[in-house]
This record gives C-alpha cells, structure tokens and sequence, in this order.
C-alpha cells in the first residue's frame, strides 16, 4: 500500500495535497513533516536503536522516527512511529516538543524533535515492524562519541545543546487541569472582536484568574457549548490546545454534560488557532 504524506508550504501550512513516497517529486516551497522520538531516562540516559540491515544506514544506532502520514499531526505520527519500531506506547501528554528544523534536502522536509520521559526495560521492547534489530541506554557522552565515529547516523540533528535544552523542558502545567473543574473569566466573550487583529469570536474566551501559563500571562481557556455571551462560567475542562509554536496554550472548557470530538474542538477554535501549529491533547 502507498505511503501518502501530506504537503506543506513553507510557513509549515497545509496545502491541500498529498504526496506519494519516493514517486513525487516536490516543487520549491514544498515540505513534508518527519519526527524523531528522544526517549530520555531518570539516569538522563538516551535511548537508542540500531536500525535493520536492509535500511537506508543500515546497522547504524539512532533514535527512532519517521515520516508523519497523510491526516496525522506530528505528534500522532511519532507516537504511531515508537509504537510500530519499539512496542512502546506513549500518550499524548508525555510529549514535549523539543526543536523543529525546515531542511531543503530532497524531499524536502520539516523535522520536529519530541521529546519523552520514561524508564523503559530493554526487555520490553519488541522489534514489531523489522525497522530496528537492538537497543541500548547511552549517556550523553556515549551518545555524541558514537556520532563521531559514524556509528549514529548522520541526519540525527541531536546533540550537546539539545541534550541540555531537553534536561531543562518541564510538561506543560496545563495539562494538569484536564478532567477537573474551572472557574473561567471571561474577557472576550462571544460576539466581541479582538482588539488587535479585529475577527469576532464565535465562542466565549477568557482565561482562569490566579494562574500562569507559559506566557507568563493567566490560562486562557475556550469555553464551548455556551451559545450566548457570559461573563463567568464554571466547566469542565476536557482537553488542551498545546500550541508547538507558542507557549500559550488554551484550555477547552465545557458543561459537565457536553463532550466534543478533536475535530469538534478544531472546528470551533479555527478562527484563531489556524494561526498557530497546535496539538489537541487529551
């Protein structure tokens, strides 16, 4: 079956068409998305794999990835890829988005680099899919002194200053209100126009006072299923929008009684969030 990957502009925007794997040929300002997983122990020990010898530097160590498929966002499309080389399942709230560099190589390609916490026994790790044949913990310097004699492979884009930048990321703080009750005040409700940028709001939006988001501003929050203009509202908050490109993320709030979909979600908040490379976690 065909490998479709989806294509994106430079400004790391879908365009609306797909790409078949190693059969189209891409035009200048075309981009497909790949993603590496950076496993992380309490040692602060990397994990790595040694790929199979019928791959593209076969026998080579790495850290494990692939190409994001046509409909999923990257962070599916590292977790799908760790689960199909290692056996190894992560949620989406393990995640930290480490760095994402745009390469000009052929094809063409976004890197993004996530990043995971989590002791894993060697033991648990089952080769499912033949990418990989062996894996091992190494240190930092291990990890950099194999690189240097071409036993990594060269396109890793891992190294001393991703190592330290991964050691200080801490999760997100606001994935800690996911399935608990807010109190959200709202400063641009429902029919209100943004100050700056002058689009309406078709939800109610506000933010949960006393709090501090990566923005070292209050949480803002996205309150659905309210169809009229509020100006207080106590939910449930059902997911996070965890915005890549920016440290605001938004929550989702809603009535105890109401749920909606990723897609719901996405619909509901484009009007703003289509400025931004955001993950729906849950």
């Amino acid at each position: 079956m065909a490998e479709l990957w989806d294509i994106y502009d430079i400004n790391k925007k879908k365009i609306g068409r797909t790409a078949e794997r190693d059969v189209y040929q891409f035009k200048e300002g075309e981009y497909h998305i790949i993603v590496t997983g950076i496993i992380i122990n309490s040692k602060n020990e990397i994990l790595i794999s040694k790929r199979a010898e019928h791959k593209k530097f076969g026998l080579m160590w790495e850290c494990n990835g692939g190409s994001v498929l046509a409909g999923e966002t990257s962070l599916e499309g590292i977790i799908r890829e760790l689960k199909e080389e290692l056996g190894i399942e992560f949620s989406k709230k393990e995640a930290i988005f480490l760095k994402e560099t745009r390469r000009d190589k052929l094809p063409p390609d976004f890197k993004d680099l996530w990043l995971f916490r989590r002791d894993i026994d060697l033991k648990d790790i089952v080769f499912q899919d033949g990418e990989s044949v062996d894996a091992k913990w190494v240190t930092i310097g291990e990890f950099i002194k194999m690189y240097e004699n071409k036993q990594i492979i060269p396109t890793m884009d891992f190294g001393m200053n991703e190592y330290n930048k991964a050691l200080s990321l801490k999760q997100r703080e606001s994935y800690n209100y996911i399935g608990n009750i807010v109190t959200v005040k709202m400063d641009r409700p429902l029919g209100s126009k943004h100050p700056k940028y002058g689009f309406i709001y078709p939800v109610n939006y506000g933010f949960v006072p006393n709090t501090i988001s990566g923005d070292k501003e209050e949480l803002d929050c996205y309150v659905l299923g309210i169809n009229k203009p509020i100006q207080t509202f106590e939910g449930k908050c059902i997911a996070v929008i965890h915005r890549n490109n920016d440290n605001d993320d938004k929550l989702i709030v809603v009535p105890e009684e109401k749920n909606y979909t990723d897609e719901e979600i996405k619909k509901l908040t484009y009007f703003q969030e289509q400025y931004f490379e955001s993950e729906i976690i849950r």
